[in-house]
């Protein structure tokens, strides 16, 4: 029996179709086998993946909340620190004014009832030991203050003026202060006089952060400070202090994402907030997660074996049933078994069965490279990586072999309004709906011509074009494509077209003006079809800025007038559309007008736009819906600029500014002009810095030099008449000082601007755009 089975084993392993099955068995069972390990690795990443973004954004909008209610907090600080019965406090001997004290204990109410997060506020004098706060009232010894254990903060600051941190509250104070509390020191002359604690009520600073929204998914969120002590957590279960600094410290220093904890795989995300040094910290349990992926991976496992057995038996069945003609063969003609020929009748079969699958893989391997190779070869053209007329008739000719020696045409198709069609539909469609554009336009255009779809990335799409019939209009089809996008797909789409090309090497001058074309959309509209001699035939007049235009709409803007600032916008587009001037200078002329806006919207709102980034907003927009997008700038920054003048240091700036201008030729300086609107020099020096972004002094001088020079061009006085008008006592000085201010003397300046204010009067004024 044992020989029997031997011989039969071996007699199976001698044929070719068996160890091809055998072969394909095992290769099928491991690739099964293979693939289930990789497919649940593969969904372990991707969910971690999927699980890591919501966690760090919801970390993310946590740690902004609660730091944007710290700044708040800390300006609140600034705001007493700055308050000038706060100084009086802290300076006079006689702290225990009942008048002082009163409009302290008004101050800090105003402060308290203002905000839900502050539950009272605590002023302390270093050099005193003396206490003012609210609620608990004026203590003259921080003995007899309950809770003045944290005055030792002051040796913590170093370098920081700011410090949050929780601390432990006696416990007659409970009721009125907080385990969270904001310090901020104030300094005079540079010294430490004093030290402002702000007690944050901590379920108000807690209260608005965003539940979690995997807490079906066993999550674990906590806050911590800069040692790791727990703050805040949104969960029940407690963590022993050495188990969240060995969380903290795998998360941070190893860098790793999935931690175990109490028999579960956690997936670990952590953010530290640059203001504070709190710890934001999230775990989300990853096992019932992936229970489904481990049974996939099992059945998978399951199903690689059940490949295996099937191999055996396909084998047996071979060797039994299918060659059993062929051993009736060998018993007819008497054919021993060692002169069998290997190469049985199934050979063959099997061999071309191979030959034709290799072919047909080979094949979609060719047509897969020669499509990124077109692709490649368009993206070089379009960016001008490639120029070389050899280099281009040599890769024509292997990536268009099929193609006659016809006269071609470029086209581009842009998507309108590119902004508005990337938040119009979601991300994860975008490429599916650029794909069936060119499916779209490639059936339209099969009939009649021959084309080749090249996607260029963002909103652009180059299709190279050839007539395979007499007389075919391309333009009837193109509009048919317009038509067809704009009601499957809903949305439009502009296409511009070069001039018809014989030679090959001249691809890179059709693709420039099918691209140049593109521009004539500002004033044709979306859904056009834009030819490039309706481009040579616009007025040759180019777009300029003059600055005093721009100045004079900032400064019309920055005064708050919405209505005479966009009227002003709206007559510089009217402009442009009855010129009809060359699409890419008026673009490139909207493009450094809004970034103008861009920059002073960036002075009010801390964000602005480089050039290239606004370019590639405006390039895919028509007229129209660019004068929408410059007016909603324009009125956005008329109106910040108006309530920004509300405000009450705008205000007292003004009353300063009004008082300077009124004392032109008075002997004054900064203390009385501060003393005009009835606050200290140092404040209000703060005050006119922050507003106007320059000093006192150096504003001031600059009035007296522009009044000066106006006495210049319009009198005949002598400068040291004019240098007495302006403040000055010694015309020497005068001199020198108009000098610095406007890089000429006082005289040669009279003598330049007469002169250009004659020239200018023999002239017609100036078009607002030539």
């Amino acid at each position: 029996m044992p020989q029997r089975m031997q011989k039969w084993m071996k007699n199976t392993i001698s044929n070719t179709e068996t160890r091809l099955v055998l072969f394909i068995t095992i290769a099928i069972f491991l690739i099964i086998l293979l693939v289930g390990i990789t497919s649940y690795y593969s969904s372990k990443s991707v969910l971690q993946d999927q699980l890591n973004e919501p966690q760090q954004q919801m970390l993310q909008i946590s740690m902004n909340l609660i730091d944007e209610y710290i700044t708040d907090s800390n300006k609140t600080a600034i705001n007493i620190a700055l308050d000038p019965h706060v100084n009086e406090f802290l300076k006079s001997n006689n702290q225990n004014s009942y008048y002082n004290i009163t409009r302290i204990y008004d101050l800090l109410s105003t402060m308290i009832n203002n905000s839900s997060y502050i539950k009272s506020i605590y002023i302390y004098d270093t050099e005193k030991d003396s206490f003012v706060s609210m609620p608990q009232g004026f203590s003259s010894k921080k003995l007899t203050f309950i809770d003045s254990e944290w005055v030792d903060i002051a040796d913590e600051f170093g370098d920081e003026r700011m410090i949050v941190k929780k601390r432990v509250i006696p416990e007659g104070a409970r009721s009125r202060s907080s385990e969270i509390t904001l310090f901020r020191k104030i300094m005079m002359n540079g010294d430490l006089r004093g030290i402002i604690a702000i007690n944050l009520e901590e379920k108000d600073l807690f209260s608005k952060l965003n539940p979690s929204q995997t807490q079906n998914m066993n999550s674990i969120r906590f806050i911590t400070d800069g040692n790791n002590e727990m703050l805040y957590s949104e969960t029940n279960q407690f963590f022993a202090q050495g188990t969240i600094d060995e969380m903290i410290t795998n998360l941070r220093e190893k860098g790793l994402r999935e931690i175990d904890y109490d028999g579960n795989k956690l997936l670990g995300n952590i953010i530290q907030s640059p203001l504070t040094g709190w710890n934001y910290v999230s775990f989300v349990s990853q096992d019932k997660l992936l229970a489904k992926s481990k049974k996939i991976r099992d059945i998978v496992f399951s199903v690689s074996l059940l490949a295996l057995l099937l191999g055996f038996v396909t084998i047996f069945r071979i060797n039994t049933v299918a060659f059993k003609p062929i051993r009736r063969m060998k018993q007819l003609f008497k054919v021993k078994d060692g002169e069998i020929d290997r190469h049985d009748l199934l050979h063959l079969e099997n061999l071309t069965g191979d030959l034709m699958s290799n072919y047909t893989d080979l094949s979609d391997l060719v047509r897969k490279v020669k499509t990124e190779a077109v692709s490649k070869f368009f993206q070089d053209i379009y960016t001008g990586n490639m120029n070389s007329k050899e280099e281009i008739h040599e890769k024509w000719d292997v990536y268009f072999q099929g193609w006659a020696k016809e006269p071609y045409t470029i086209a581009i198709i842009s998507i309108d309004n590119y902004p508005r069609w990337l938040s119009k539909f979601p991300e994860s469609d975008h490429s599916l709906l650029k794909f069936a554009l060119t499916n779209i336009v490639s059936e339209v255009l099969s009939s009649n011509w021959r084309n080749e779809c090249v996607d260029l990335g963002k909103d652009k799409i180059v299709i190279l074009l050839q007539s395979t019939e007499k007389k075919a209009s391309l333009e009837i089809k193109m509009l048919e494509a317009v038509s067809v996008i704009s009601r499957m797909l809903e949305f439009s789409i502009s296409i511009s077209f070069s001039n018809s090309q014989s030679d090959v090497g001249a691809l890179p001058q059709a693709v420039k003006e099918a691209k140049d074309t593109l521009g004539l959309r500002l004033y044709k509209g979306y859904g056009s079809l834009l030819t490039f001699n309706e481009l040579t035939n616009l007025d040759k007049n180019e777009v300029t800025i003059k600055e005093e235009y721009i100045n004079n709409l900032a400064e019309i803007i920055e005064s708050g007038d919405t209505s005479k600032a966009v009227n002003m916008v709206r007559s510089m587009i009217e402009i442009i559309r009855e010129k009809q001037c060359i699409p890419l200078k008026v673009l490139a002329f909207i493009v450094r007008l809004e970034e103008r806006f861009q920059h002073m919207n960036k002075t009010k709102k801390g964000e602005v736009q480089n050039e290239q980034d606004i370019w590639n907003k405006l390039e895919t927009m028509d007229l129209v819906d660019m004068e929408k997008d410059i007016v909603e700038l324009v009125d956005r920054l008329a109106e910040s600029s108006r309530l920004s003048q509300q405000q009450k240091e705008y205000v007292v700036c003004e009353q300063m500014i009004m008082y300077m201008k009124q004392n032109l030729d008075k002997q004054i300086g900064i203390p009385e002009i501060a003393e005009s609107v009835s606050i200290s020099v140092s404040l209000a020096s703060q005050i006119f810095k922050d507003i106007m972004n320059e000093t006192i002094y150096g504003y001031f001088t600059k009035l007296r030099m522009d009044y000066a020079a106006e006495l210049l061009l319009n009198t005949e006085e002598k400068m040291s008449t004019i240098a007495m008008k302006v403040g000055y006592q010694h015309e020497n000085s005068f001199i020198r000082v108009f000098r610095k201010y406007k890089d000429v003397t006082p005289g040669k300046y009279r003598e330049m601007t007469k002169y250009r204010k004659s020239s200018e009067e023999n002239t017609s004024k100036d078009r607002l755009i030539k």
